[in-house]
């Protein structure tokens, strides 16, 4: 008895402090909003304000992107300095000395967040400008499809302040992620998600249209970022007193790499958020919404599947400036593995179920394609298999996404171009698995070889070997045995 009582405030103390269960739980708060909330939308709104509904997020999701990789390479840069490093050793991080022993270097840290102040202020004004701007211009057509409604307009403007505030605010969240806060900021962010579901559903219950939900929804993530700049004064009050002003040392080591991951991001996730747009624009509404759909919960398994590994990062980087090798490994091995794992289960639950529980609900529109999804499971598989690779090399703060994602990016640009007219909607999966197969991945992961010298195939055997072997098996089974997935769907329409 004594040892039950003994052994579970030890598990539970380090779930509530554990990075990456925290993470999952704030993600898993964000898929309760898509479970309980997307389905009433689904319901309530008609096709044309579904696609409406869901280019708010995704144009959300693609210009929040323009923080020009600034979140990451703060992220780091606040790694470094826990692990010690100074001002002046953060310009060339790819030679690195071993500390064995040491404290962060403050000095580092409130330089570095100081430059993250004054960087993200003038990043929100920028960011309001081009959602006023093209923002709204790419809204024109699917608002047309609604009449162009007032309220539909006045709520992409509440939406645009709440976006332009959260930027704001990915300051403080930057900062807690880089000094190794994760678990106390992913807390706050499921409390706070929760309440946005409680309010959001009462919302949609009393016949809320597009306007009362992004008041909801807005009023919760301004509450989350004014929660966020709490926790950082309550955990770090040195950092939180320092004033917003630009140190040209910090610039001269973050400006090369911010723009360089703010270009690789417009060229990888902005172009995969963009096809939502395209296809907005092309498809039928009910074609739309079935894509823009998929792209949502893609993005939001996606979350979930890179977790183990992303929330590992700042951990990382403090090992990689004490150049402890070794551990780095282990860490990195770990959270690949169970990053692909989660993933490919994932992938196989959504192509069994979503399809039913859309039919089950009554949604007014679908779900696209089983084989679709399957191809997108696949190439999103091979994205993120050379994105942990490319992060991996990324600690050395050699930043070659630009590269990387602009290449990938454009070759996905012309095999989009050349195959949506013929094939539709599935040419947009089948030019990412190209592009990211011929390019991206081989490139991110010779990088990363070459930089590190470990053995790539016993690397590989405990990062992705047995995750991989996984999806392939699954998929064939699942179609193998389609005719009676088929059957059993319906007989559950049937008897539910």
């Amino acid at each position: 008895m004594s040892i039950v009582s003994t052994a579970r405030p030890g598990l539970l103390k380090r779930l509530w402090d554990s990075p990456t269960f925290t993470t999952w739980g704030s993600l898993a708060s964000r898929l309760l909003s898509t479970l309980v909330v997307l389905p009433l939308i689904l319901i309530k709104f008609s096709a044309a304000e579904v696609v409406v509904w869901q280019l708010f997020a995704t144009l959300t999701t693609l210009l929040l992107l323009l923080d020009f990789g600034l979140a990451p390479t703060f992220t780091r840069m606040l790694a470094y300095a826990q692990g010690g490093t100074s001002v002046e050793e953060l310009v060339n991080m790819r030679e690195v000395k071993r500390r064995e022993q040491g404290g962060a270097n403050t000095d580092t840290l409130v330089a570095v967040f100081s430059t993250l102040r004054w960087l993200y202020g003038r990043v929100a004004w920028l960011l309001a400008i081009l959602l006023a701007v093209f923002g709204s211009l790419s809204l024109v057509h699917p608002m047309a499809a609604i009449g162009h409604d007032p309220q539909a307009w006045a709520a992409w403007c509440v939406w645009m302040v709440s976006t332009v505030g959260t930027v704001w605010g990915n300051a403080f969240g930057a900062t807690l992620q880089g000094i190794n806060r994760i678990a106390v900021l992913r807390r706050r962010e499921i409390l706070t998600a929760l309440m946005q579901i409680g309010t959001s559903f009462v919302v949609l219950m009393m016949g809320g249209k597009l306007l009362e939900l992004a008041c909801s929804a807005a009023f919760w993530n301004l509450v989350n970022v004014a929660l966020t700049r709490h926790v950082l004064r309550e955990h770090a009050p040195a950092l939180a007193r320092a004033p917003a002003q630009a140190n040209p040392l910090i610039l001269q080591a973050l400006l090369p790499a911010a723009w360089r991951s703010g270009v690789g991001h417009l060229m990888s996730l902005g172009l995969i958020q963009a096809s939502g747009l395209v296809v907005s624009h092309l498809a039928s509404a009910q074609d739309a919404a079935a894509y823009l759909l998929a792209l949502r919960v893609m993005t939001i398994l996606m979350g979930f599947s890179t977790t183990p590994y992303y929330s590992k990062l700042p951990a990382m980087g403090e090992l990689y400036s004490r150049g402890k090798q070794n551990e780095l490994f282990a860490m990195a091995q770990r959270g690949m593995l169970l990053a692909h794992a989660v993933f490919v289960a994932g992938i196989i639950a959504v192509l069994v179920a979503i399809p039913f529980w859309l039919s089950r609900i009554g949604s007014s529109v679908g779900f696209v394609p089983d084989h679709v999804w399957a191809l997108m499971g696949v190439a999103y598989l091979v994205e993120r298999w050379g994105g942990m690779h490319m992060q991996l090399y990324s600690l050395t703060n050699h930043i070659v996404w630009h590269i990387a994602n602009g290449i990938t990016g454009s070759v996905m640009l012309l095999a989009a171009f050349l195959l949506y007219p013929h094939v539709g909607v599935i040419g947009l999966p089948l030019a990412m698995l190209l592009a990211y197969s011929c390019f991206y991945t081989p490139y991110s992961v010779f990088l990363s070889q070459r930089h590190y010298r470990y053995n790539l195939l016993r690397f590989e055997q405990k990062a992705i070997a047995l995750p991989a072997a996984a999806l392939a098996s699954l998929l064939a089974l699942f179609w193998l045995t389609k005719p009676w997935h088929a059957a059993a769907r319906s007989a559950l329409t049937h008897l539910i």
